[in-house]
């Protein structure tokens, strides 16, 4: 699409977008999960026939950049493989030696955050179905998707050959574990694919941060080396999906300031299918590996500042609405942290 063409369609979404934005609902600050929560009072409403047209322009318009996006994360990025960088000296059979409770080098709450991080990434199979289903199959995004799922798949590999082969856990546990969280997957309503890529710019960020304090605090070399690794590639990935997000505000900020809004007052990791989520967060949130403290600190303040919210101008009122509540949320979550210490 060429730049005059661009230019027509911002200017078309921004006229637009004051007439078919409604307005996002009120919100009720609860805990939940053992962090820090804002759960809508009611789901999002569904998008009208117009207003899914104009995002549908939206993501058009957007295709030349994301490829951009595409090329300059390929150049940048480093693959790594999982055989490089597990210890598979120290495997040992355990049809001969079965595994005991004695065996686990590190203590409790490093192998809950391990075990949780690694059936997080279990569920990647859902996460590629939802995102394919809010993007066009020609489109530069679903070539990125592609991409990011290959990318995803090898920390999975790379977590559980460790987590085998240095016996931090009951290796039956852990498979029926795999199981049941694969079997009753992730589900989670977004309305437009712009819900989509706030949500995964802001899960993208908080995934890495999870990894990279787990291997801090585990004090083992290998792990700490291996969650770098993963975490690294969070961090691309982060990048990317901001960089789609910018994309969106520079020429629709009416429709993606909301959008920002509902996934950020609504945001909750993946891992909640698991039925001790809520204790197993307990965990993260007092072993400061991630809660509301690190959501607020190393999520919510640096992609705000990087997408200078508070700049924005010449929105509509439904823009500028949400953009008072994305602006809320930092003295929300810092009143739940001070309820929480």
């Amino acid at each position: 699409m060429g730049k005059a063409r661009q230019c027509a369609v911002k200017a078309s979404i921004r006229i637009n977008c004051l007439v078919l934005l409604g307005g996002v609902g009120d919100v009720d600050a609860t805990q939940k999960n053992g962090m820090a929560m804002i759960d809508l009072n009611s789901a999002p409403a569904p998008k009208s026939g117009s207003e899914k047209s104009q995002i549908s322009e939206i993501m058009q318009a957007i295709d030349p950049q994301v490829r951009t996006f595409i090329n300059t994360h390929l150049s940048v990025s480093t693959r790594w493989m999982p055989h490089e960088v597990v210890p598979w000296g120290r495997g040992e059979d355990y049809l001969e030696k079965p595994w005991s409770p004695s065996q686990c080098p590190f203590k409790p709450e490093i192998v809950l955050a391990l075990e949780t991080n690694l059936l997080t990434e279990d569920n990647l199979p859902y996460y590629h179905s939802i995102i394919a289903s809010h993007i066009s199959p020609a489109s530069a995004l679903a070539e990125w998707s592609g991409i990011w799922t290959a990318e995803e798949a090898t920390h999975s590999a790379a977590i559980r050959d460790y987590m085998l082969l240095m016996r931090t856990m009951d290796p039956a546990r852990l498979e029926t574990n795999r199981l049941t969280v694969m079997k009753k997957g992730f589900h989670r309503t977004f309305t437009s694919p712009l819900e989509v890529f706030a949500y995964t710019t802001a899960q993208e960020l908080s995934t890495r941060i999870s990894h990279l304090e787990t291997g801090r605090k585990a004090g083992e070399p290998m792990l700490d080396k291996i969650l770098s690794l993963v975490s690294r590639d969070e961090n691309f990935h982060y990048i990317f999906y901001r960089s789609v997000v910018q994309a969106i505000l520079d020429i629709a900020p009416n429709l993606m300031l909301p959008a920002i809004a509902n996934q950020l007052y609504s945001f909750g990791m993946p891992g909640g299918v698991l039925e001790d989520f809520k204790e197993r967060s307990a965990v993260f949130e007092s072993e400061r590996i991630f809660g509301a403290l690190e959501f607020r600190d190393h999520v919510v303040k640096p992609i705000l500042r990087h997408w200078k919210i508070d700049q924005l101008r010449g929105l509509s009122a439904d823009g500028e609405k949400a953009q008072a509540r994305i602006l809320k949320l930092e003295k929300i979550l810092t009143r739940k942290i001070e309820r929480l210490q």
